[in-house]
């Protein structure tokens, strides 16, 4: 069993045969930019760093964790370590930060929190058929149809 911190699921199967953890880091940064002549400018940027497939996704805010205890078997192992976690929120910040203000400087960064955070996928059966569900937009997912076990190319969030 393992103690793991799990971002609060919104959406929920009716009833769930089980579940997916599904490796994030998520970072609080404060970005600074110097300007010449102008008041400097201090932004805070949320990034949720896909620890699988090496994305990143600008939120509104740091997530609600919530701690869970689990079997070992429901995490996906991270395919990225911290170091490259960190340097991918640093560009996508960056990039978003570089649009909002003009500065001869790139912007001193600041960590000012940071997690390793699981989103939780469900896995249940509707009407014969294998669902995973996301537990954050509520998106159905057919299992057959990511697995490709249905003939078709996989598509959906755990496809490579």
């Amino acid at each position: 069993m393992a103690k793991v911190k799990v971002m609060r699921p919104i959406f929920r199967p009716e009833a769930e045969d089980g579940f997916v953890l599904y490796p994030y880091h998520i970072f609080h940064l404060r970005l600074f930019y110097k300007r010449l002549g102008m008041k400097d400018r201090v932004f805070d940027y949320f990034a949720y760093v896909d620890l699988y497939r090496l994305g990143a996704e600008r939120g509104d805010d740091f997530i609600e964790l919530e701690e869970w205890e689990v079997d070992e078997k429901h995490l996906m192992g991270p395919l990225v370590d911290y170091e490259e976690a960190e340097k991918k929120a640093f560009e996508s910040a960056i990039i978003w930060g570089n649009s909002r203000v003009v500065s001869w400087w790139l912007p001193r960064i600041e960590v000012v929190r940071h997690e390793r955070a699981y989103k939780v996928f469900w896995l249940y059966e509707r009407d014969g058929e294998k669902l995973i569900m996301d537990s954050l937009d509520g998106k159905e997912y057919s299992l057959d149809a990511m697995t490709g076990k249905d003939g078709r190319r996989c598509k959906g969030p755990f496809c490579r």
